[in-house]
């Protein structure tokens, strides 16, 4: 009995093992308040499994959708700190291009996609942050296709519209909270991960 307990042990250590080290993986690398707002900072590694790959060589374009929350983690319920933000980033190669490129929500010029891929994330102000209180971020990462119409949509929240110049345009191109749905893919892979707890007083260092 004690030898089946340990095999099945050792396969599920495996299974577990396998999964975590699978395409597209997540991790939250810092959490702090370096200004009036507290970051999170979350590295992606593996962001274009093999299967996709090919549709970027074929001329297709991906998205990548990474949800990132700050919840404070209490004995029954664990309360959502601030609205979820999202941030989508468009993957694609120009034609006769090398290298993959990534375009982010600010609107920069295009840029060789990094392996690992760093994303930084305002999530609130730190007023709502005690120190005595304990907290964890949570992120979900999706990446994958969309059909054509939807594609052209998430173009136009995140990018703007060629003939949007003004200030309110760009803010919203730098910062919106619903961009598109994890449904709204036609395929796509998706990681999640929780970091470990944090005590207030740490999110608020500087």
């Amino acid at each position: 009995m004690v030898r089946l307990a340990l095999t099945f042990f050792a396969c599920w250590f495996l299974v577990v093992t396998s999964v975590s080290a699978g395409p597209l993986d997540v991790q939250v690398k810092h959490v702090r308040t370096p200004a009036s707002a507290v970051t999170a900072t979350v590295e992606l590694r593996d962001v274009l499994p093999d299967r996709f790959r090919k549709l970027i060589d074929d001329g297709g374009v991906l998205h990548l959708r990474v949800q990132t929350e700050l919840w404070e983690s209490r004995p029954v319920w664990d309360r959502l700190v601030y609205p979820a933000i999202v941030r989508v980033f468009r993957l694609g190669r120009a034609p006769a291009a090398r290298t993959i490129s990534i375009t982010d929500t600010s609107g920069t010029p295009p840029t060789p996609l990094p392996d690992p891929l760093p994303v930084t994330v305002d999530l609130g102000n730190s007023d709502r942050v005690t120190a005595s209180e304990r907290y964890y971020v949570h992120v979900v990462a999706t990446l994958g296709t969309l059909a054509d119409r939807e594609a052209d949509a998430v173009g136009d929240a995140v990018f703007g519209r060629a003939s949007e110049t003004n200030g309110l345009g760009s803010l919203g191109r730098l910062v919106f909270r619903t961009v598109l749905q994890v449904s709204d893919y036609l395929q796509s892979v998706t990681a999640e991960v929780k970091s470990r707890r944090l005590s207030g007083r740490d999110v608020l260092q500087r």
